[in-house]
Order: structure tokens, then sequence, then C-alpha cells
């Protein structure tokens, strides 16, 4: 089953959002008219009631109506407000006086809610054989505070005559406002996506081929303009993705390509000039160092590829950074002074963060491995580990050739290498930085490098505290 388009899912939920304002406005609408006709009612009812009240006198400890018969307009009023009327005697409940009309209902209040209407007059509705009525109840007293209950009533007919109306109305309004609604989306929708199906044609014109083509702007600055700019941003990613894709391409191809001919070169030397098993003894030592490079470049690269896919799980413990730096340090110190390089390390305090330590500890082999290689015989390289504010400090600094201002955006792009002339003259592939800066990110932290050429170069590396 095929599923409805944007366009259409964009339809039905204009038509359900209209539907259900409609609706509430509808039952709103509905509620506040009927509210109101009931309190104009109640309005009419309570100066009904209060003017009657004026002809109602006590006799007997009893109160009665009492008016002019002979008197039309009196006689007028009294037969129109006592259409539905009744006097209960408060202590006993009993009906002492209440008109024909509510005789012929035969329901009267039972004691408890007499009393109750007593104690808090309200307006009331009730259902009854000839309708719902809605009466005022009020109270009057005798000499001695006997309460009695005086109710008047009229017809809630007109109030619901005109609701049902109301309701006969709204049943037509309802479905027709839908079906408008429903035809205004679907042209609304139609106009709103037409720039999104232009920027769907122009996108699939552009190929690997065209990665330097750029979708069209209408110029309005709105969310169709937004989208469009979103896809060219998408695009320059790809297409630096891509380029990036084809150096690494070259640069794997270039540093397998270096071990391979030097490999297959021994090798056939061996074979042509071999004439003991000394000769084949260093062929081999030599091949297995070239193993070694490969395999550690393998090694490198299958990690970064699985550090990228999130294959890798990092521990969080607290890890002493210092103490940590300072081991790391101990066991690089004899090739440094094999190369003539003083290394130095301080730490500041305890310095602790969350982490993992073996990760950790890999970071400071690469910076200290990298910053040793760079350095000449006779040059200096300082560890330093210190806490600032929230945040961990570690900082490697040597006295190397340092790096050019060009090269330092690139310095932790894979393969990449500042002086491409001593590619040769120094070990590596140049991912050590590449992971260096994975597991920093990987660890809530940031590492920047600032260089001199010819004075050296400061790796800094913030990682937060532990908690």
């Amino acid at each position: 089953m095929k599923r409805p388009g944007l366009r259409a899912k964009l339809t039905l939920i204009y038509v359900a959002l209209f539907s259900i304002v409609l609706t509430g406005l509808c039952v709103l609408f509905y509620q506040t008219l009927r509210q109101r006709l009931v309190h104009n009612l109640e309005q009419e009812l309570e100066q009904t009631a209060a003017a009657l009240h004026g002809y109602i006198q006590i006799r007997g400890g009893k109160p009665q109506l009492v008016y002019d018969v002979n008197d039309p307009q009196e006689s007028f009023f009294i037969r129109a407000a006592t259409r539905y009327f009744r006097i209960y005697d408060g202590t006993t409940g009993a009906v002492l006086e209440q008109s024909p009309a509510l005789v012929a209902t035969g329901r009267a209040l039972s004691l408890q809610v007499v009393q109750r209407l007593i104690e808090r007059p309200e307006p009331t509705a009730t259902e009854t054989p000839q309708g719902r009525l809605l009466f005022d109840n009020s109270v009057v007293r005798n000499s001695r505070r006997q309460p009695f209950l005086i109710r008047v009533g009229t017809s809630l007919a007109p109030v619901d005559s005109a609701v049902d109306e109301l309701v006969r109305v709204l049943a037509l309004v309802v479905p027709a406002g839908v079906l408008f609604s429903a035809l205004a989306g679907w042209w609304l929708a139609g106009r709103a996506l037409a720039p999104v199906a232009a920027i769907t044609r122009a996108a699939l014109e552009i190929n690997i081929s065209q990665l330097d083509r750029r979708l069209p702007l209408g110029g309005a600055g709105d969310e169709i303009d937004r989208l469009a700019e979103t896809f060219n941003l998408v695009f320059a990613r790809l297409q630096a993705a891509v380029e990036q894709m084809r150096q690494f391409t070259a640069s794997i191809s270039h540093e397998l390509r270096t071990p391979l001919t030097a490999l297959r070169g021994e090798a056939e030397v061996a074979l042509l000039q071999g004439k003991d098993l000394e000769d084949f003894r260093r062929l081999l030592a030599s091949q297995l160092e070239e193993f070694d490079k490969l395999t550690r470049l393998i090694n490198d690269l299958l990690t970064l590829a699985r550090a990228e896919a999130g294959e890798i799980r990092l521990e969080q413990r607290s890890v002493d950074l210092g103490r940590l730096a300072g081991a790391v340090a101990e066991q690089i110190e004899p090739v440094a002074s094999w190369k003539k390089i003083a290394l130095a390390a301080r730490v500041e305090g305890e310095v602790r963060v969350a982490g993992d330590s073996r990760w950790l500890e890999r970071v400071v082999v690469n910076l200290l491995d990298n910053a040793i290689k760079f350095t000449p015989e006779g040059g200096r390289v300082d560890l330093r580990v210190a806490a600032n504010g929230a945040e961990a400090l570690l900082e490697v600094r040597d006295t190397g050739a340092g790096v050019s201002p060009e090269a330092l955006p690139h310095i932790f792009d894979r393969f990449y290498r500042a002086d491409p002339s001593r590619s040769k003259e120094v070990d590596g592939a140049g991912l050590g930085l590449s992971l260096v800066r994975w597991i920093v990110e990987a660890h809530h932290g940031g590492i920047e490098v600032t260089s001199e050429p010819g004075k050296g170069s400061l790796f800094t590396v913030h990682l937060p505290l532990a908690q």
C-alpha cells in the first residue's frame, strides 16, 4: 500500500487542526450561549420573585399571597408570576400553597432538600412532565423566625429551543467548514511545497562529479531558502569529504607502497646476491621492521575507523592524570635520552579526570612521541599537568622546528605532515594526532596547538575535572 505523500499529510494535519479548533469554538459558543440565556432567565426570575414578595404577607404565622382580585394588572401579574409557584414549611417540609401547574406534576421536595435550599437559596433546575423548569428559591420568616421556602419557577423551553436550533445550525456549518478547510489545505500545501519540488529536481541533477554545483535560492530568506542553504552546506561538506577520501586514498596508497616496495626490493636483492645464511638473516630482520610499520599503520587505521563508527566504549573512572602522565614520561625518558633530548615532567597537585586510563595514556604517549620525533638533538620537551578552574590541563611543549601557520589548521588530519620533505626521516604515518583528537573529544575535552617556526610547539589538552 502506497503511503500518503507530504502534501496529503499536510492537508490532513491542517484539516485535523481546523476541525479541532472549529469544534472547540462551537462547543465554547454553545456553552457560552446556553449559560448566558440561563443567566438572563435567572435574573428575570429573580426580579419576578422579588416583585412577588411584595404580595406575600404573614397571616396566622404562615405566608399567604394577598392582592386585589379586582385589579386587572395585579391579577395578571400574579397569574403570570405564580404559574409555577410553591410555598414550603421549612420546619416540616409541608407544601402550604402551590400553583395548579405544579399540582399536576405531583412532585414535591423532601424535607432535607427544603432545609438545604433554606440554608443556601440558589436557582435550581428540575425535570417535570411539563419539561424542564427553572426555580428561584427565597426565604421568608414569621415573627417567630420560622423559615418558609418560596419557589418561583419558569419554563426552560425557550432556552432549550434556542440551543437546539443552534445545534442544528452548527451541524450544517461544521461539515461545510471541514470540507472547505480540506480544499483550502490541499491548495495551500501544493503552493507551499512547490519550491521544495523545485529543490528536489535541482538536487537530483547533482552527481558525484558535480559537487561544486549549488541549489538556487529564492531570495525571500524564508524556510525554503534556509532549506536550500542547508542542502548547499551539505553539498559543500560532501565535496570536502570526497576530497578527503581522495587524499586519504592517495596517502594510504603511498604509505603502503613504500614498505611493500622495500620488502620486494630486499627480497629481490637477496635472491640475486645472497650468498650465506647471515645475509638472509639481515634480510628477514629488515623485513620484520617493515612488517611492524605496516602492522602499526593498519592498527591505527582500524582504531580510527572503529572510533568514528562509535564502536569503542570508554570507561568512566576517576583517573589521576598527573600520576598517569608522570609514569608515561618515565617510560619514554630513555628514548629521549638516546636522542640527547631533555624530557622534564611537572605535576602541580592532584589532578583527577573522569575517563578511560588506557586511552588517556595513549594521548600522553602520542604527544610526547610526536614532540621527541620533531625535536633535534640538544632540544627539550616539557610535560606539565595542572588544574585550571573546572578543567585539567595537559601541556606538551618542545623546542623543535615548529609548524608553519599554513599547516596548523591541518595538523590533526590523517596522514598530514607539516614538512613532507622530512617524511622519510621521521617514522610514522601521520595518524597519531588524529587519534589524540578523537580520544580528547570522546572525553568531552578539546585540544589546541600553538607553534612558531624555528622555536617549537605547544600542545594543550583541556579535560573536565572529575566531580
